[in-house]
């Protein structure tokens, strides 16, 4: 009967194996490779999920009808895994299903070490049961954390296949895809020091940062820093979505609540095109979204604020200013706020001077013309104020609606000189700004959307007249948007290429507004049919895109 109940994480941890070893034999294809990834990647994969469900069922078992949407929101990530696979199958020339398959020619010796070493597990098992394992700090935080863990891998494997379909080297493919820089930002973490491109002063540290995460994941990928870097954004875009999740779990208490915010921030356009596309973004959405965890956690010692206040400051400046923003809004001390900038700043200057020396393509930001050349990407808003009023009206909608419901994006070619298919939400015309549209499903989300943010908005503003010292929190939030609004004004191009730096703040906003309905089940189940919707219309977007690029597929 004991191993019955294993069964569950034996099936879960041979699949999991499978696919893990599909992706190693790529970089690692001998055969004692192969022999050893498949006993070892068995049996860790076994002991994790057996740690996890053993704390995870019972807590179901207890509270089945309370945390009934929870499930349903856990089974959509397995949903949007599928349909991410399934649409990728469909383009054979920029997808290959082969590069997370095992050689076919390896599979009864897959077979029979898988159950080998699923024996060994079980047998390894039956010995830790006579402990206390199942009550380790560990176990316990791993049943506890699975709700958040479960999307937060969604969002990594199916935007880490997408990437492989769309993420190219060559510097022609700059810009293409909503202004990312992939292209650039692959050399800068994965090119050899000598062959490395200028890295701009505005991030300052981020190749000291950055580029060691993906020299120690490549050591696990036969020295490919390419696929490396690809995975370090992927794994950041689920660390965000992790965080978001504990941040809602730590302030309601409620699993299904965290998960329902958790996953709309996953599925958000946003968050999806900057976990596939290879930026600086979504790493500084997850410093953020740390530096906020730890404020509303009430450790607000500087000693732990300060280091998540450089990541933000090295990986894009502009971001440190709304961890300023945040903890003014909580602590309301300037002799805090100077102090915290002060060290800051203080440490950031030799570590960027470091970075120099190791990396001379990279401009110190201490030198102020490097900043100041930051200038080439800003806009005269005088110069014609209908072009003034365009822009803040398609501003307005990049980070009210186009950060979350996909729109119909332009896809360009010789309009605007481009040889390969450019997509943007936004397009200057005649000396103003068209942006994109929104039809069928898209039209109905973005409008829905709309209107749960206008009733968080209310809540909002009942809350801050009825207890000010209630929504301090939301009220920095709220600044944080209005200060990317006014940066964003005067610089940048299409904006979805900035909107991590919004969009945690929109959906945490949102959170914190309803965290009060946080067990109110109509909420809830709106929330699943508006989230379910959702996957459906932003996966249409990569469809899209995946159809205007096949015929330039080589």
């Amino acid at each position: 009967m004991d191993h019955l109940k294993r069964i569950p994480a034996i099936l879960s941890g041979a699949l999991a194996s499978f696919f893990v070893l599909g992706f190693l034999q790529n970089f690692h294809p001998s055969v004692g490779a192969f022999v050893l990834f498949t006993v070892l990647f068995n049996l860790i994969f076994t002991l994790l999920f057996e740690a996890a469900l053993t704390g995870a069922i019972p807590a179901l078992r207890r509270g089945i009808r309370e945390n009934l949407i929870a499930v349903f929101v856990l089974a959509l990530g397995f949903l949007w895994v599928a349909l991410t696979f399934r649409l990728l199958g469909r383009y054979p020339e920029l997808f290959s299903f082969d590069f997370f398959m095992p050689d076919a020619r390896f599979m009864p010796a897959y077979v029979v070490l898988t159950v080998f070493a699923q024996t060994g597990a079980l047998l390894l098992l039956k010995k830790l049961d006579l402990t206390e394992w199942r009550a380790s700090p560990f176990v316990l935080r791993m049943g506890r954390s699975l709700p958040g863990l479960l999307p937060a891998c969604a969002v990594t494997i199916s935007t880490y296949a997408l990437a492989t379909a769309f993420v190219e080297v060559e510097p022609r493919f700059a810009d293409n895809y909503f202004d990312t820089d992939s292209p650039f930002w692959l050399n800068f973490l994965a090119a050899p020091p000598d062959q490395m491109m200028p890295m701009r002063a505005v991030h300052p540290l981020a190749l000291l940062i950055l580029r060691p995460p993906v020299w120690l994941i490549s050591l696990f990928l036969g020295g490919d820093t390419f696929h490396a870097a690809l995975a370090l954004n992927s794994l950041f875009g689920g660390v965000c979505v992790y965080l978001a999740w504990s941040f809602f779990k730590r302030r309601t208490g409620h699993t299904t609540h965290a998960v329902l915010l958790a996953s709309l921030l996953g599925f958000s356009t946003s968050h999806l095109l900057l976990s596939v596309f290879l930026e600086s973004y979504i790493f500084s959405a997850a410093a953020l979204l740390g530096f906020l965890m730890l404020l509303q956690s009430g450790r607000e010692k500087l000693s732990q604020l300060v280091p998540v206040g450089l990541l933000a400051f090295g990986i894009t400046i502009t971001n440190f200013i709304q961890t300023c923003i945040a903890l003014w809004f909580v602590r309301r001390r300037m002799k805090v706020i100077l102090l915290y900038i002060s060290i800051t700043l203080a440490l950031a200057v030799p570590l960027a001077f470091a970075q120099n020396l190791l990396y001379p393509s990279s401009d110190p930001f201490y030198i102020p013309k490097y900043l100041l050349e930051e200038n080439v990407y800003g806009h005269n808003l005088l110069e014609t104020p209908a072009r003034t009023v365009s822009r803040a009206h398609v501003l307005f909608r990049s980070i009210a609606l186009f950060s979350v419901v996909a729109p119909r994006p332009f896809i360009l070619l010789e309009e605007i000189g481009c040889t390969f298919p450019c997509f943007n939400t936004i397009r200057s015309f005649r000396g103003v700004y068209l942006y994109a549209s929104y039809v069928g499903l898209g039209s109905l989300l973005a409008r829905t959307w709309f209107v749960l943010l206008a009733v968080a908005a209310g809540i909002f503003v009942r809350n801050f007249f009825k207890s000010p010292r209630d929504v301090f929190l939301p009220a920095a939030l709220v600044s944080n948007l209005l200060f990317n609004f006014v940066l964003h004004m005067n610089y940048g191009d299409d904006p979805l290429l900035y909107s991590p730096n919004w969009t945690y703040a929109l959906v945490l906003f949102f959170g914190i507004s309803f965290e009060k309905f946080a067990d109110n089940k109509l909420l809830q189940t709106a929330l699943f049919l508006f989230l379910a919707a959702l996957m459906v219309n932003n996966l249409d977007l990569f469809r899209k895109m995946l159809e205007a690029v096949l015929p330039f597929a080589p």
